[in-house]
């Protein structure tokens, strides 16, 4: 791993949450053609889903190891990725309709918790994530292939 890549990494989670809040909010704004509505948000949620779980069983973890003081701030991460996971489980049933009543509420309460958690872990580890030399990490940090 070089230098560029490890000084990298707290930069790539915040690469991370703008490609997440960009497709969440082309779900939203009904740019999106009708057909196409249902496959971006079930990929939106899969995408959420597994950056989230990535974190929870990688990053955290090796921060938790690293910066024993960030253990609060992780644990109200973590809980805030078991809230989140319902709601795009709702948004995942809602897919098949994106024009039903209440999908949009769904989707703007969605994008709200969703812009409050990434800025929070935003300001809480990248500082952190920069010092980490580890390849499982980076890896974790970026949204799936």
């Amino acid at each position: 791993m070089t230098s560029e890549r490890i000084d990298a990494l707290g930069l790539q989670l915040i690469e991370t949450h703008s490609h997440l809040r960009d497709a969440l909010d082309r779900l939203r704004s009904g740019t999106l053609p009708p057909d196409e509505l249902a496959l971006h948000c079930v990929a939106f949620c899969a995408a959420v889903s597994a950056h989230h779980g990535g974190e929870d069983v990688t990053v955290f973890p090796a921060l938790e190891s690293r910066h024993p003081e960030l253990r609060e701030v992780l644990a109200g991460l973590r809980h805030d990725h078991e809230m989140v996971a319902e709601l795009l489980r709702k948004a995942a049933a809602l897919a098949g309709d994106l024009d039903a009543p209440g999908t949009l509420a769904e989707l703007d309460g969605l994008a709200a918790i969703l812009s409050s958690h990434f800025a929070w872990e935003e300001r809480r580890l990248v500082a952190a994530l920069n010092a980490i030399e580890s390849p499982e990490v980076a890896a974790a940090v970026a949204l799936p292939e």
